[in-house]
Parts: structure tokens; C-alpha cells; sequence
């Protein structure tokens, strides 16, 4: 059997791949992007590429061994078919190595791809649980999905409750490359036909955005936001006991933020939930059959999770969900647009927050029977120029705006059913 000799050997080669590779992105520095103007090219040591060419070569020859091993079995009618599944597993497992051979040499020997793409190292976890993460991907995925998909499929049908922003699709249309002019130019031709739909929700009388417009300033590092975050938070849950989602843009605010509340003894009034400390399937679980729970989220909870009815009443939303301008892929998209003459922040950044929060508030109101209260602790969604534009991307809500006081205010009011907020108190 050479099978288990390739094993070993790719096995080997990888691990010294990654160990010379680690230093390139130590515990705590974030993603280390490759290639950018500060020429961070692991593979341009050598020891790094004669690693590099080891681990392929290694895992090339695996691929080759499992192959051949799967072609002696399906020469055996008997052995096929009693090997059926464990044969589609090795062929499952070929590709997976094929894949990863791809992904070695797309991050680290890119070629003449390597303008087309943005590639980062970064270290995730600590101790035994430390992982090295080598990622790759397009900067413009129009091209990609304009040639592999729109001009290859018959219809494609793209539906969502997220894909305008201003009650337009310019955005996604230019990031999926089918914006107008493109088409103009395209050697293909590709109909787009757009239609937006109503929603079936009357967000007038089911629900309320509020903005306090006296907390501390939600800046970077501002940990006297965090502190009025963790305040607002109880003092909401009190109006609305419990049942209230908080969303974050960051681990580090949400779990100060979870330390001062149960500080505050938070924990022993209602269930508290906190992203990270429990898997995400099962904390929400618990929060919908606790009833009344607290549940404090960030990154995947903006999107995906559906919670209708009584268990969610409530959401916080501390800060607008602007992508980190350092990351990767956020950097890269940037350039490009600056490399064509346009403002990135108006291109990509606002557009790209207007759909997360589009996102965020969806979260709450899910059928026609549910009703709730959507608190945004960032009041630059009133004071910035911009605030505009992401106001007028969200669901048609009456908007309560004003001292922490007079919203908090607002708010019962709006839960014990005032007609001025939008009529009476839904299923409680």
C-alpha cells in the first residue's frame, strides 16, 4: 500500500510549510495581506518556496496514489459495489487535495494571476487551538460571475430582501458586473430585468427606529461607548423584558460589553446569551426558548437568523456595521476603485453598510404579526451627510430621535401600544 508512505510525507511537508510560514503572521497582528505596497512575499524567501515545492510535490504524488488505488477498486465489480461509498470518499478526497494544491499556489506562487486577486496569511486561535489561515480571493467578481453564470445560464434569478440600497441596484449591479455600461461593452448580451416588491410588512405600525443622540461618541477605542452601551442595553430590556437582540461590529465591544452587564447583575434578571461562549446553532436555541432572553451577537448574527414571533421584541444595534478599511478584501476593493477615479467610501463603504444594516434590522421583524423596536446606539446615522442615505435604505419605520431620556420614553410608549406609535402592543 503507497498510500500511507504519500501520507506521511505530504503530511510532513505541509506542517514545515506552515511552521516557516508562521512567522509571517504571528498571534495578534490581524491578516497580513501579500503582495501589497509593503511587499510581504513569503514565497520570495527561499526556504519558504523549496517548502512550498515539497508540500505540492508531496501532495501531488498523495492524489496520484489515492487515484490509482480508486482505479483498482472499480476494476472489481465485486469490491465496487461493496466499496461503493468509501470509493465516492476517495474521489471526494482527491478533489480536496487538488483544491488545496491550487490554494497553495494561488496565495503564495500566484503567477500572473496575482494582479486579480487579494491574498492574506493570518493566525486565528491560541495555544494547541492556533491555526494558520492562507486565503485567496477576486478583487472583482463581475468578471467571474458575468462569464461563468450570466452568459451561461438561460435565466438566472436573483432574490433577496437585501439587494438595494435607496430603493435602487446600482450597487449590486456593478459588483456583480451587469451594471449597465458594462453590458454596453460586453461581448455577450445579458438582459437584466428589475423588479422590486413590496414588502408585506407595515413597518409604520409594527415597528420604530430610535436614535439616542447623547451618548459618547461611538469612535475607535471608545470604551465610554461600550459602558452607555451596556447601560441603554438594561435599561431596554427592562421596557421590553428581555427578548431583545444586541448585534456588534466587533468581538472586543461585545464582550466588554457582556462584562459590564453581568457586573451589573444583568444575568440574574434575564438569560444572557453571548456569541462565542456557546456554538451559534445552540445559543440561539436557548434564546428562543428562554423567551425572554438577552443575546448579545456579532458577524453572522446580522444575517441568517430568523426569530419570529414573542422571543425577539427587541433590537440593539450599537454601532453602523462600516467594513474595517485594513482588511484584506476591503483594502484591495478600495484601490481598485481609486485606481478608477472613484471614492471608495461612497462606492463601496456606505453602500456595502447601508445592506448590512438593511440586514440587521431585518433580524426583527420577521411576520405580520410581530412588532418591536429597533434602538441604534450610532447617531451618525442623523449627523453624518451620509446618515441619509443609509436611513433611506431601511424599511419605511417612524423615526424617535432625541435625548436617551425622551427615546427611552418613546419607547414604552410605543410597547404599551400608543395609537401615535403605531397602534396597539402585538403578542406578548
Amino acid at each position: 500500500n503507497r498510500v500511507r508512505p504519500a501520507l506521511s510525507r505530504a503530511q510532513a511537508e505541509v506542517e514545515g510549510l506552515i511552521e516557516r510560514l508562521e512567522p509571517f503572521a504571528p498571534p495578534g497582528t490581524g491578516a497580513v495581506r501579500l503582495g501589497d505596497a509593503e511587499a510581504v512575499e513569503p514565497a520570495e524567501d527561499d526556504d519558504v518556496a523549496e517548502r512550498l515545492r515539497g508540500a505540492v510535490t508531496a501532495l501531488g504524488r498523495l492524489e496520484r496514489e489515492l487515484s490509482e488505488l480508486r482505479a483498482r477498486l472499480e476494476l472489481s465489480e465485486a469490491l465496487s459495489d461493496a466499496l461503493e461509498a468509501r470509493i465516492l470518499d476517495v474521489r471526494s478526497v482527491e478533489r480536496r487535495i487538488a483544491a488545496a494544491v491550487h490554494g497553495l499556489r494561488l496565495v503564495l506562487a500566484p503567477g500572473d494571476e496575482a494582479s486579480a486577486f487579494v491574498r492574506w496569511l493570518e493566525s486565528r486561535g491560541r495555544g494547541a487551538r492556533a491555526n494558520l489561515v492562507l486565503a485567496a480571493a477576486p478583487i472583482e467578481l463581475g468578471d467571474l460571475l458575468r462569464e461563468s453564470l450570466f452568459t451561461r445560464a438561460e435565466t438566472t434569478v436573483l432574490t433577496s430582501a437585501t439587494l438595494t440600497t435607496r430603493r435602487r441596484f446600482d450597487f449590486l449591479r456593478g459588483r456583480l458586473g451587469i451594471a449597465p455600461d458594462v453590458l454596453a461593452e460586453a461581448e455577450t448580451e445579458v438582459e437584466v430585468t428589475e423588479d422590486i416588491v413590496l414588502s408585506p410588512f407595515d413597518f409604520q405600525s409594527q415597528s420604530l427606529l430610535a436614535v439616542p443622540s447623547d451618548l459618547p461618541e461611538a469612535g475607535p477605542g471608545a470604551h465610554g461607548f461600550d459602558e452607555a452601551t451596556a447601560t441603554v442595553l438594561e435599561e431596554f430590556a427592562e421596557i421590553t423584558d428581555g427578548g431583545v437582540f444586541a448585534l456588534f461590529t466587533s468581538y472586543a465591544a461585545l464582550r466588554r460589553v457582556a462584562g459590564a452587564l453581568r457586573e451589573s447583575g444583568v444575568d440574574g434578571r434575564w438569560p444572557l446569551f453571548v456569541q462565542g461562549e456557546v456554538d451559534r446553532h445552540r445559543l440561539l436555541d436557548r434564546f428562543v426558548r428562554s423567551g425572554r432572553g438577552v443575546l448579545l451577537g456579532t458577524s453572522s448574527f446580522w444575517e441568517g437568523v430568523d426569530v419570529p414571533g414573542d422571543p425577539l421584541r427587541g433590537l440593539l444595534i450599537q454601532k453602523l456595521p462600516f467594513r474595517v478599511p485594513t482588511e484584506p478584501i476591503t483594502a484591495a476593493r478600495m484601490e481598485a476603485l481609486q485606481r478608477q477615479g472613484l471614492d471608495p467610501f461612497q462606492h463601496f463603504m456606505l453602500p456595502h453598510a447601508a445592506l448590512r444594516l438593511k440586514q440587521g434590522f431585518g433580524r426583527l421583524i420577521r411576520s405580520r404579526a410581530d412588532r418591536g423596536a429597533v434602538l441604534m446606539l450610532d447617531d451618525r446615522i442623523l449627523r453624518k451627510r451620509y446618515g441619509r442615505y443609509l436611513r433611506e435604505s431601511l424599511p419605511d419605520a417612524p423615526l424617535v430621535k432625541g435625548a436617551w431620556t425622551d427615546v427611552r420614553r418613546r419607547i414604552r410608549d410605543f410597547y404599551d401600544g400608543s395609537p401615535a406609535l403605531g397602534g396597539p402592543r402585538g403578542p406578548s
